[in-house]
């Protein structure tokens, strides 16, 4: 039997923990530094800082871990994967090398372009191009999207509805903040995810979800890291499926080792469905938040075996179940910006605590209590997405948060949307 520790503390994490608690090859689940919401019979957590390379590489090899799993994103980019494959080590996630397809937008606007994949125009800036920048916004006609380079937890995108607001964020962001930035040409069309297990050229793949990244109801307001999603998406037949794996996974996947980085783990495509076909407007290094939380309990497999079988390169068919899964984050007054902490969280009775995924919450005298911006999220399963939204929405009114907020409207207004956020 197998001890896996997946790395990582949020939702995320709490629905791998969970996949891989299932597992009749896995005899304990450790998640380091996870949150206090997460232990279970099988599930412990143990207080390992997500940059604590040193300590988990040692944590994993005195306790005689069997499989490392990468959740979040901040690990990936400082080197973890080399670090724990050069102790022979089992882990899932690329190499920092590798990781740049999520951690520099110059880097994965480079591998796209040669793999031919298609994506936004753009030109790429550094801090001391702010001069360029400003000419390249003047001269621009088309509507435009601005994203700080870097890993920024999902809110380092923007949409400028002007020229004005345009040369304001390249002021603040080459200027000011001294950060380099792509600005590229705004797709239009409707957004998805899809989800694939690389291994050099070795695909799985693994499924489709759509999540809702701005703040408020019907798309308004400021970026976050997600608040809510739902698994499958509706239009993501198994044609376009096909098309996405054969036109941007599988030549990413070829270009990668081409270019002497090989990918190895989990391959998150941000799509644009457009006239002109799907076309990619980010890569992520991992899983995603929220849409883990509502993809990872489709799958019918033995998650530990479909990791096996990426880790060594084996043919696997993921068995999917056709229920649509719908997740609604619960989030702290003023998120994504200041927030408050430490608000009292209660469930009713009747909710069904496996629904349920926690991400910012802590103990406090033997009470769950609110610790970050995104708080839990309730998740609900039916059918079809009206009826996995209707319980959803149900469920989450059972879950009591003083100074806390969700949208009302997850799983409406997604076909037919126009930004690439």
């Amino acid at each position: 039997m197998a001890k896996v520790m997946i790395i990582g503390a949020g939702g995320r994490e709490h629905a791998l923990a969970r996949q891989f608690e299932k597992s009749t090859h896995v005899s304990e689940v450790i998640v380091a530094p996870g949150n206090a919401g997460m232990q279970s019979e099988k599930i412990r957590t143990v207080p390992l800082a997500l940059d604590a390379i040193d300590e988990l590489l040692e944590f994993a090899l005195t306790q005689a871990i069997d499989l490392t799993f990468v959740g979040s994103e901040d690990p990936l980019a400082l080197g973890i994967v080399d670090r724990f494959r050069d102790a022979d080590l089992l882990i899932v996630g690329p190499t920092q090398q590798a990781a740049q397809l999520e951690s520099s937008k110059s880097f994965a606007k480079d591998i796209m372009i040669r793999a031919g994949v298609k994506t936004a125009d753009y030109q790429y800036f550094e801090a001391a191009d702010a001069e360029a920048a400003h000419k390249f916004v003047d001269k621009t006609d088309h509507p435009l999207v601005i994203k700080a380079d870097g890993l920024m937890a999902g809110k380092g995108v923007w949409l400028p509805e002007t020229k004005d607001e345009a040369h304001v964020l390249v002021a603040q962001l080459l200027e000011e903040k001294q950060t380099d930035c792509v600005i590229e040409e705004r797709l239009f069309g409707t957004e998805f995810s899809f989800f694939s297990f690389v291994n050099s050229e070795h695909v799985i793949p693994i499924g489709s979800a759509c999540d809702y990244k701005r703040v408020g109801n019907n798309d308004e307001g400021l970026n976050t890291g997600g608040m809510g999603a739902f698994s499958p998406v509706p239009w993501v037949d198994r044609s376009l499926e096909t098309q996405v794996i054969d036109e941007i996974i599988k030549p990413i996947a070829h270009e990668m080792v081409a270019n002497g980085t090989p990918y190895t783990g989990v391959l998150y495509s941000g799509l644009m469905l457009t006239a002109e076909g799907p076309q990619v407007i980010e890569f992520n290094a991992r899983f995603g938040d929220p849409e883990t939380q509502v993809l990872l309990p489709r799958i019918q497999n033995d998650f530990y075996e479909v990791v096996m079988a990426h880790l060594n390169q084996e043919p696997i068919a993921i068995e999917r179940s056709t229920n649509t899964h719908l997740g609604i984050i619960m989030a702290a007054e003023g998120y994504p910006q200041a927030y408050p902490k430490g608000m009292p969280i209660a469930f009713d009775t009747s909710l069904d605590k496996a629904s349920v995924y926690l991400a910012g919450v802590r103990q406090q005298d033997e009470q769950l209590v609110s610790d970050g911006g995104r708080i839990l999220m309730v998740t609900a399963t039916g059918g079809e997405l009206q009826t996995a939204r209707e319980q959803a929405y149900r469920s989450v009114k059972q879950v009591t948060i003083p100074d806390s907020f969700y949208r009302l409207d997850i799983g409406l207004h997604r076909k037919g949307e126009n930004t690439n956020d």
